[in-house]
């Protein structure tokens, strides 16, 4: 009943009212800019953008068509915060800053990333507040199979306190370097084998000393003998008084759903770059802190946002600006976000194994590349479309510029050729009336409706080629081309 009454509280604390609010800040620094804003996105451009960025994944003809009959944007957002699709969305985005691979450099191996993974899937589907998160992290012990939040301990080969401290003021803070004074609070974690194949105990060392001092905040810290040094670190860091854990991960989520941070790079929050808006990021602190870290209430008001349902397109007066927010960004779909398109549209989809432990292992058959979850299994065409390696903890690892390699395969791919040629889905659609066919591609790779102009262009095409190219090899090449275009490239 609590929990019941904790939730709608939440509910109302961010009800679509307060999205009015954070677009009141943003507008205004537009404003005295003097930078216009784009127009609202068609419902059709809305609706695929919402479910790539919160589910990395394009809608179904059904799903878009359903939405453009009824435009309930808090419905929809709603509905695919609560998915499953956030959920491993969510566990794909921290796996990559948690660098969850089975082999080198972090060498957790199979057995700690599947129960790794399994945790952070549990704990976003729970709606586990950050703070918690956080802290589950930083005072884990125990072995690395059956307590997984211990990983975070074990991925490297560098396992010293120095390097601890800098993986949680990146992570957490948003700084790329350790405050002066942190390494002491982990001087006590320790490793112990067991007999089970790669499984580690993390415990901690009741005879460590305390041989430099440890600060925080600037304040000097006594770490007691028989006590977990970790702890003090732990609750100042997640504490609601400490704005800048809340502040770094506002920044964060802000630049997963807009594309950039409003300190940006938003993982070198101590560099020297200024946010664009400083009274947003106020904002988001504040709101984030006010419902008790709460991660999917944060992503809800910015989802529900008029700066996040923005055109792409510029106008007049806007064409430079790519920090303002004043249009949506334009970005590259990631490379998981393609691959696992290109399986959706086509219905293959891709085959993935692991050659640990031995001598490999083969996912079943449907499995999604933003399912896979581990750095060390990985295909050409992820690796092509910039996947990152999860040998680093930077944003800046994962690549999404388009480069003229990635043009060449799309162009030239045998492997999206075969898919097209194996499809189901193209088998059922060559035996449709032919306008019929054109408005269903067009739904299923572009979301978004065939204009009048689109389906005569390519009738008209198809009449001057050989009578083959009429029936299922002309759609085939529609979905080729469609698949080229910039608007399937693209979070538009």
């Amino acid at each position: 009943m609590k929990r019941i009454l904790l939730c709608i509280i939440v509910y109302l604390v961010f009800l679509p009212a307060s999205a009015g609010e954070l677009d009141r800040y943003i507008d205004a620094a537009l404003a005295q800019k003097g930078i216009p804003s784009s127009p609202q996105s068609d419902p059709a451009r809305l609706v695929r953008r919402t479910f790539l960025v919160v589910t990395d994944r394009i809608p179904t003809s059904q799903q878009t068509a359903a939405y453009l009959r009824n435009p309930d944007r808090i419905a929809l957002v709603d509905s695919l915060l609560a998915s499953e699709g956030f959920v491993e969305k969510q566990v794909l985005k921290w796996g990559d800053l948690l660098r969850i691979k089975s082999e080198f450099p972090s060498c957790m191996w199979p057995n700690a990333v599947q129960a790794f993974n399994k945790w952070l899937g549990d704990a976003f589907r729970a709606n586990m507040p950050y703070d918690a998160f956080v802290r589950s992290l930083l005072l884990s012990t125990g072995s690395n199979f059956r307590v997984p939040q211990t990983n975070f301990y074990r991925a490297g080969n560098d396992r010293s306190p120095a390097k601890f401290s800098a993986d949680a003021a990146l992570l957490f803070l948003g700084r790329r370097k350790a405050p002066v004074g942190w390494e002491p609070f982990f001087a006590q974690v320790k490793f112990k084998s067991t007999k089970e194949w790669k499984e580690e105990i993390l415990c901690l060392n009741p005879d460590a000393e305390q041989k430099e001092q440890a600060i925080l905040d600037g304040r000097n810290i006594n770490l007691e003998p028989g006590t977990d040094w970790r702890q003090p670190l732990a609750e100042w860091l997640t504490s609601k008084q400490n704005r800048d854990f809340a502040r770094a991960f506002a920044n964060r989520l802000w630049a997963w759903l807009m594309g950039r941070g409003i300190i940006d790079p938003c993982d070198d929050m101590d560099g020297g770059h200024a946010p664009v808006d400083a009274a947003v990021l106020d904002y988001l602190t504040d709101r984030f802190i006010a419902s008790g870290f709460d991660v999917r209430a944060l992503a809800r008001e910015i989802l529900l946002s008029d700066a996040f349902s923005r055109s792409t397109l510029s106008v007049k007066g806007n064409e430079a600006d790519d920090t303002g927010f004043s249009h949506y960004r334009l970005d590259r779909l990631t490379s998981e976000q393609l691959c696992d398109a290109i399986c959706d549209i086509t219905e293959i989809p891709d085959l993935y194994s692991s050659r640990a432990p031995e001598p490999f292992t083969n996912f079943p058959a449907g499995t999604r590349a933003n399912q896979v979850c581990d750095g060390t299994i990985t295909t050409p065409q992820l690796d092509l479309f910039g996947r990152p390696s999860r040998d680093v903890a930077l944003e800046s690892s994962r690549d999404n510029t388009l480069d003229a390699k990635q043009i060449l395969y799309l162009l030239n791919s045998t492997v999206i050729q075969d898919k097209l040629t194996r499809s189901p889905y193209m088998k059922q659609i060559a035996g449709k009336d032919r306008t019929t066919a054109i408005k269903d591609i067009y739904m299923r790779v572009l979301s978004r409706p065939a204009t009048r102009e689109e389906i005569s262009a390519f009738q008209k095409w198809t009449q001057g080629l050989d009578p083959a190219f009429r029936g299922r090899r002309g759609l085939e090449s529609l979905v080729w081309a469609l698949i080229n275009s910039d608007e399937f490239l693209f979070v538009n």
